[in-house]
């Protein structure tokens, strides 16, 4: 059984709250967010608290929190609340070292563009610019604010609706699907660990049947210790229980041995992501 550390949160310090929860919500996409206020001073921000709500219409939310010094809002905040629009241009790892600049809490008139030397990004239909090194620009109209609280480092979320997107030609592969290693997007993470998502990629496609689950897998594999989790959900992920194949290329090889080496060798198939085989041994030991 796992050992736990348990926190109550409202007996925690900010700063063990927020570290907490920024190594529990990992990894989180960066994205900029561009505004501007009344007076046409442009504002530049990256937002790991920022994700997709909707498709159908396309809404995409950002969390400005107040700044945990002086509770006041930030400008990010302000300027969308103030002129009701915004830019999210998603962070490559090409523009981190730029990104990083732009973290920093530049007063209200310094245009954080000039300072990390990225190049504004016209749009069609606002008036704020997306950042042009960005392969993926949306321009977005702010629809709802919900604040959380008041105190400092308190949250609001913003929602806006994205009216239109730019997305670079050469991220998209022979296809025309845009290809994740060709964007090479960064994520955050806790304290000062970021992720390069093109790194570590792995497909897993989404289910395009009911899987027959876990639970209706035999009890003798499921008891088993050479089963982990990940394991058991690869035998359980089939439409149904497949058929005894009679001509399976291995029943010479295992058809003597008993049912403790055949469940070892059915989990060593699995990690080789072989479940055809893996079946096909339960079936051999009479286990299924």
């Amino acid at each position: 059984m796992n050992q736990y550390k348990t926190f109550n949160s409202k007996e925690l310090a900010l700063k063990e709250k927020h570290q907490l929860l920024l190594a529990s919500i990992a990894p989180r996409p960066i994205g900029f967010t561009a505004t501007k206020n009344s007076n046409g001073d442009v504002n530049l921000a990256p937002f790991s608290y920022h994700n997709a709500f909707s498709s159908n219409p396309p809404i995409v939310g950002i969390s400005p929190a107040f700044s945990g010094k002086t509770g006041k809002p930030k400008n990010t905040l302000a300027n969308i609340l103030e002129t009701k629009e915004f830019t999210l241009s998603i962070v490559t790892y090409e523009m981190v070292e730029q990104m990083n600049i732009c973290a920093a809490d530049y007063e209200l008139n310094v245009d954080e563009f000039k300072k990390s030397g990225l190049t504004k990004f016209n749009g069609q239909h606002i008036s704020v610019p997306g950042v042009a090194e960005s392969p993926l620009i949306m321009e977005c109209k702010f629809l709802e604010h919900k604040q959380f609280s008041d105190k400092p480092a308190g949250g609001n979320l913003l929602l806006g609706e994205i009216i239109c997107f730019h997305a670079r030609k050469d991220v998209y592969d022979d296809c025309e699907n845009i290809d994740p290693i060709k964007v090479d997007q960064v994520s955050r993470l806790g304290r000062n660990w970021y992720s390069r998502a093109n790194q570590g990629l792995f497909d897993l496609p989404s289910p395009r049947f009911l899987p027959i689950g876990v639970d209706s897998l035999p009890s003798e594999v499921k008891n088993s210790n050479f089963f982990s989790g990940k394991l058991l959900a690869r035998l359980a992920y089939v439409e149904s229980v497949p058929k005894i194949d009679k001509s399976f290329h291995l029943r010479k090889k295992f058809i003597d041995m008993d049912k403790n080496n055949l469940l070892k060798i059915c989990a060593n198939f699995l990690e080789k992501k072989k479940v055809e085989d893996a079946w096909q041994i339960l079936h051999l030991g009479k286990i299924i």
